[in-house]
């Protein structure tokens, strides 16, 4: 009878067919695009996945995955031009915006807690700071946020752009504003999003040593999880 071979064990979360189907057309080196033919990007993504996910060094990479320091200088390459970035805006161009959320741990995330739109920022820097920036250009019918969020700035700029604030009202506020408390109960989405955007340890554990390197790092965590629900 004959036998089957199986995948070794550190290959065990290399993507599936249906994953490279939805990656395979927005990666550089595809053939038709410009420049020579990439022969191993599907290798390369299942090796940037696997680091990423691990949290190990890129020295350790398997070999099976190729040369690690070709695959970390390609990964630089990309980072430093914007491809991962570009490839997420691919996956998640037409989501559907009823609501959007915003939360504390730099990203901003999808009603279902996917993520959309992400910002890297110093420690000492406020996170309502970053709000305005990471909804613009971004139509929604609510935008849901804790009262941290609560202030005139953000709450006349999410007006402005036509949405409506679900945001409660902090309680040294003079005037009292209403907002849809059963609506904010959905909020909880976005705890869901971050507990599964955080599973893997190099974005959990913020290993990577260059701001640039871990917004990539997230952004490629989030191609993943568009591309499985696609």
């Amino acid at each position: 009878m004959p036998t089957m071979t199986r995948a070794p064990t550190h290959r065990r979360h290399d993507i599936s067919d249906r994953v490279w189907n939805i990656l395979a057309p927005l990666l550089p080196g595809r053939r038709g695009s410009v420049g020579r033919p990439a022969q191993d990007n599907r290798r390369f993504i299942n090796a940037v996945f696997r680091i990423i996910r691990t949290g190990a060094p890129w020295r350790d990479l398997p070999p099976d995955y190729g040369d690690w320091k070709n695959t970390h200088r390609r990964y630089s390459r990309w980072r430093d031009r914007g491809v991962w970035e570009d490839i997420l805006e691919a996956l998640i161009d037409e989501p559907d915006f009823e609501w959007l959320m915003l939360d504390a741990s730099y990203v901003k995330v999808h009603a279902h807690g996917m993520p959309v739109r992400m910002k890297v920022t110093a420690g000492t820097v406020a996170d309502s700071s970053e709000a305005l920036a990471l909804i613009e250009g971004i139509e929604a019918e609510h935008l849901l946020a804790d009262k941290g969020y609560d202030n005139d700035a953000i709450v006349d700029g999410v007006l402005e752009r036509g949405m409506n604030p679900v945001i409660p009202p902090r309680r040294n506020r003079r005037e009292q504003r209403g907002y849809d408390s059963h609506l904010y109960r959905l909020r909880h989405l976005v705890e869901n999003g971050f507990c599964e955007f955080k599973g893997w340890r190099v974005v959990a554990t913020r290993y990577a040593k260059k701001v640039s390197s871990y917004l990539a790092n997230c952004q490629i965590r989030a191609i993943l999880i568009w591309a499985k629900i696609i």
